[in-house]
């Protein structure tokens, strides 16, 4: 691991450690900031645990990810950052250093685009509600009217526009998270094989890399059928890869 990104590591957690302090100095997770600062990487790893059973956290996630990259599992650090990410889309700082991990690791896939952090401004219930509200909205302008044989006036109008704007909005919003929360990451330790079937003794039909994003095509007892971002598909076993929703 380079010397520059264990410096940069260590700084962007004191820096969480400074916004995300809670008024009890106790903690699992103050316990987990004081034990990663004194390189303490397994106590950290086990106080963050411990402290995301409790209530799960941006800042817990991305920390116990950066213990688990010190601890020389930046797989295991690529799923905890994505999840972090996950939970704060525009936190820059979550973002930087999952990229910082994945170029670690020979992963050099760029950032999300601007439309998947948007969609995840909120979540899919929230996109959900007012999708529907708009759809029901824009229903009734469009019938009430008729029904009443009235003219529809400027406040209509601008209501209508405001549906119509909102479900522009919701649907694709609805759709790119869904299909977010069907992706995942590769979390062993070495590349590992996909089959052609959900089966080990399967043929092998590639390959997929420690912290390898995939989007989850179907699953079958103890095994998900997957395309990795490197564009190579097949069955692996779900004990080396997790889904970003787990």
């Amino acid at each position: 691991m380079s010397s520059l990104l264990r410096i940069s590591l260590l700084c962007i957690l004191t820096a969480v450690s400074a916004f995300a302090a809670t008024s009890e100095s106790n903690t699992p997770f103050e316990g987990g900031i004081e034990a990663y600062q004194n390189a303490e990487y397994k106590t950290a790893k086990a106080q963050f645990s411990a402290a995301l059973k409790t209530n799960e956290t941006a800042a817990a996630r991305h920390n116990l990810g950066l213990a688990h990259f010190q601890l020389n599992a930046p797989a295991e650090a690529v799923w905890q950052l994505e999840r972090a990410q996950l939970l704060e889309p525009f936190n820059a700082d979550y973002r930087d250093k999952l990229e910082a991990v994945r170029q670690e690791l020979g992963l050099f896939a760029g950032s999300p685009k601007w439309t998947v952090l948007a969609s995840a401004a909120l979540p899919t219930k929230m996109w959900i509600v007012i999708a529907t509200i708009s759809f029901w909205t824009l229903i009734a302008i469009l019938i009430l009217p008729r029904i009443n044989d009235t003219k529809i006036g400027i406040s209509l109008k601008t209501l209508r526009f405001i549906s119509i704007f909102a479900l522009i909005l919701s649907t694709p919003s609805i759709w790119l998270n869904l299909r977010l929360l069907q992706t995942g990451t590769v979390i062993t330790d070495e590349a590992t094989s996909l089959h052609a079937a959900p089966a080990s003794a399967a043929p092998q039909s590639g390959t997929a890399r420690p912290g390898e994003r995939a989007r989850i095509l179907d699953q079958y007892k103890h095994f998900y059928e997957i395309e990795t971002e490197g564009q190579a598909t097949g069955w692996i076993s779900k004990d080396a890869f997790r889904p970003l929703a787990d």
